[in-house]
């Protein structure tokens, strides 16, 4: 009997060291792409000597399984990794979830019960009706007795609807808070993977029994990031400030607390396949099946497709001063710059909850050399606009997006970052100046159009008056155009142009001048168009 015992003390000990041992990890540093995060954790564990599976638990179901690395520091030999998602547990719930699921679950009750009290006063006040008729079986009763069965039903009746109204009253009140528990409960649980858990499973097998470190890291999908930018232009005299910012979301099921972070610019998604050039056929058609002819493309077409403007415009203005700011994450980022992608290392850590909300970090902060100019396009817009023209950004390895734009420390409004123009100089748009008046008209003695034989002849002649109210002296450049044929028997001469440029691509007049302040100046600029007399052109002006 004591063998037997001895026996099975041995075979339940070994059963113990060959099960699967759990062991918890922590997240030490994550770095975000544009879409998608590498999260990098570590764990430590003791080893029994043989074979063994140490399974790394409470992690994200939103691991790429191809992506898993493992190292260990030990006297063991890792023989394989796998992944698996454990759909017997759930991922802990952090403790505001379960504090709002707790008062959700407590108003619910109190309601029902409130909604019960009510089904009963409405039970009680079918009873009371089906009996309120005094008469048939006690038609002999009082008039006393009456009177007194009438107060009782009235006061009853009046209890029971008082009641109502006020439990009525209650229930509104407790629904209400329940809406406000639960949005906020809908917006901490979204995406919070809500069933299982992700575990890597190691097989190990241990010389001897001994201590293990684990460093491992892997790629989840469900985070990313896309940059914003503020520009910053302080004064006229100062160079442009632009601050880089990342807005950064994770939706993975686990909170990122306290991590070391990094924003990087590469997408580990993209395909890394080279590509490979075929042979190239040439296609033949009839030209007399042509889709599109040159001369189905009007004038605003042409000068659209001819010129792509690298200005960034406002899209809105609202005011709204900013206050001088005190140190934030981009004094604390170090920079590493790649071969195919610029990574941001952040000293500071980060906690980044695993929510539909996102969080806003500044990751690096520039100060580039502009020079400003008032800019009007007065065929369009009587206004003129002050632009910084900023150089030095393209070297920067900036991202498309969004930019906010201040002046002066209020916000002027918001435009679009294109890395892809191929201009070296970025011109942003700082809003409009009331102080700069510029007017737009027709020169009536010198309007005219004439009949030559079957030829029409139309002249046209505009005047452009500018005066610059502002104390300071300005530099102001000021655009418009001549319109441009596409036909061969319209002919479009231009006449005086006051000094402008002409771009004969485009047809775009630009005057280039410093204006001192307190001063005006006038261009005037004339056009003639020769064209047959039987066309109709509905867009001379």
């Amino acid at each position: 009997m004591k063998n037997l015992l001895i026996v099975l003390f041995l075979l339940t000990f070994a059963i113990a060291q060959a099960a699967d041992k759990k062991v918890d990890s922590k997240i030490e540093s994550v770095t975000v792409f544009q879409n998608g995060a590498q999260i990098y954790r570590s764990a430590s564990s003791s080893l029994h000597k043989g074979h063994q599976i140490i399974i790394l638990s409470g992690l994200s179901t939103d691991i790429n399984s191809s992506s898993i690395q493992v190292n260990g520091s030990g006297d063991f030999t890792i023989m394989s990794v796998t992944h698996q998602i454990n759909y017997l547990q759930e991922i802990i719930k952090e403790k505001r979830i379960v504090a709002i699921s707790d008062s959700l679950k407590d108003l619910n009750y109190k309601v029902q019960y409130q909604q019960q009290i009510i089904a009963a006063y409405s039970e009680e006040v079918d009873l009371l009706k089906a009996n309120k008729d005094l008469k048939g079986a006690n038609s002999n009763l009082s008039i006393t007795e009456l009177k007194t069965a009438a107060d009782y039903y009235r006061m009853r009746f009046r209890e029971i609807y008082t009641d109502r109204l006020k439990i009525n009253e209650k229930i509104k009140e407790m629904q209400v808070e329940i809406r406000k528990l639960q949005a906020t409960l809908n917006q901490l649980s979204q995406r919070r993977a809500p069933v299982g858990i992700g575990e890597i499973l190691v097989e190990i097998d241990a010389a001897v029994a001994t201590k293990a470190n684990f460093n491992f890291d892997y790629l989840v999908n469900s985070a990313g990031w896309s940059p914003i930018y503020d520009i910053r232009a302080i004064n006229v005299n100062k160079p442009v400030e632009l601050h880089y910012r990342a807005n950064i979301y994770q939706r993975t099921g686990i909170d990122w607390n306290n991590v070391k972070l990094s924003v990087s610019t590469g997408n580990p998604r993209q395909n890394g396949v080279i590509p490979i050039l075929n042979v190239w056929y040439l296609n033949f058609y009839n030209q007399n099946t042509r889709s599109k002819s040159l001369a189905n493309y009007t004038s605003n077409q042409l000068s659209e497709s001819e010129m792509q403007l690298d200005e960034v415009q406002v899209q809105g203005a609202q005011v709204a001063s900013y206050n001088k700011k005190a140190s934030n994450a981009s004094n604390y980022t170090t920079v590493n710059q790649g071969q195919t992608n610029t990574i941001f290392e952040i000293a500071l850590p980060y906690s980044i909850p695993s929510s539909n909300k996102q969080v806003n970090v500044k990751v690096q902060k520039w100060d580039l050399p502009a020079s400003y100019r008032y800019y009007a396009v007065p065929r369009l817009d009587p206004d003129a606009y002050l632009q910084a023209r900023i150089t030095g950004w393209e070297d920067l390895s900036l991202l498309g997006g969004d930019v906010n734009i201040f002046f002066e420390g209020t916000y002027v409004g918001q435009s679009y970052l294109n890395p892809t123009i191929l201009s070296d100089t970025l011109d942003i748009s700082l809003g409009k100046d009331k102080n700069i008046v510029i007017k737009r008209k027709k020169i009536k003695d010198k309007n005219s159009s004439a009949i030559l034989g079957s030829t029409k002849k139309m002249n046209i002649a505009w005047s452009i008056e500018v005066k610059n109210n502002k104390s300071d002296a300005i530099h102001l450049v000021i655009e418009d155009q001549i319109p441009l044929s596409n036909r061969k028997d319209v002919e479009v001469i231009l006449g005086d142009k006051s000094g402008a440029s002409l771009n004969d691509k485009t047809g775009f007049l630009t005057w280039d001048f410093m204006l001192d302040s307190k001063k005006g100046k006038d261009f005037d600029f004339n056009y003639s168009i020769k064209y047959p007399k039987e066309v109709v052109i509905s867009n001379a002006w």
